[in-house]
């Protein structure tokens, strides 16, 4: 009796352990999809500073596009 009881308890105690280590498991692969993400933005970001600061006329269309702002004849059409 005492033999099947102890049993029992480390049968549940593996079990709980399982599934942690599943938990975990999925926990990390979930924030290393998360890192790979946040990565490839801030490579992007970085391309682009770059060119910003490399390139004067990016920088131009980067401030306009930021500020909203139109060149001297340029027309703007407003579709609603």
């Amino acid at each position: 009796m005492i033999v099947l009881a102890i049993s029992a308890l480390s049968y549940s105690a593996y079990s709980r352990a399982r599934e942690q280590e599943r938990e975990a498991k999925d926990s990390y692969n979930e924030t290393s999809e998360r890192v790979e993400n946040v990565k490839s933005i801030n490579k992007q970001i970085k391309e682009q500073t770059t060119r910003i600061r490399q390139n004067p006329e990016a920088a131009a269309q980067a401030a306009q596009n930021q500020s909203r702002m139109i060149r001297r004849n340029e027309v703007v059409v407003s579709l609603r």
